[in-house]
């Protein structure tokens, strides 16, 4: 029979105390919080002072190495990605710049996708290829103002005489 070791002798105070203690000086302190991630961690959950990149926030802590090789593997993306950002707001710079990265055809720009919805778009499915999300994201569109959303015919006549809602009843 083997000894335990140390490790789990530790107390959960003990682990918890561990967990917050401030990184190594030689670990950069802007990167993900996951081993071996490459993003830039963005998002503190619960207030720990830790960040996580947008991929490793979305699940649980036993799926951060799946997330972290889907990454690496997907490189190319956001390589994608930043190309299209930096193709100008110019809607056929970067539409010309969208066409010519992807064969996929579901991955082309919607015609009334602009450029920010059509990188979010990408980001989400970023985040579905490297199993961070469940569903793959469709196109996005613009919403629509209220002022589309108001019928086209004439109004009702309303009712004459009444001044108060009590009149009406």
């Amino acid at each position: 029979m083997t000894a335990p070791t140390t490790e789990a002798r530790r107390t959960a105070r003990q682990l918890a105390q561990a967990a917050s203690a401030e990184p190594p000086r030689d670990v950069d302190p802007t990167a993900c919080a996951a081993h071996g991630c490459p993003l830039r961690g963005t998002i503190d959950l619960g207030g720990s002072g830790r960040y996580l990149c947008h991929g490793h926030a979305m699940v649980t802590m036993d799926r951060w190495p799946a997330v972290t090789d889907g990454i690496r593997q997907h490189d190319w993306m956001l390589r994608i990605i930043r190309d299209i950002r930096a193709a100008g707001s110019r809607d056929t710079q970067w539409r010309k710049a969208a066409m010519l990265a992807w064969t996929e055809a579901d991955m082309a720009p919607h015609a009334d996708e602009t450029q920010a919805l059509y990188v979010a778009r990408l980001l989400q499915d970023f985040e579905y290829r490297i199993g961070a999300r469940a569903n793959k994201p469709a196109p996005m569109v613009r919403q629509r103002t209220w002022k589309e959303f108001q019928p086209t015919h004439a109004t009702a006549a309303s009712v004459t005489g009444a001044t108060a809602l009590g009149d009406v009843l």
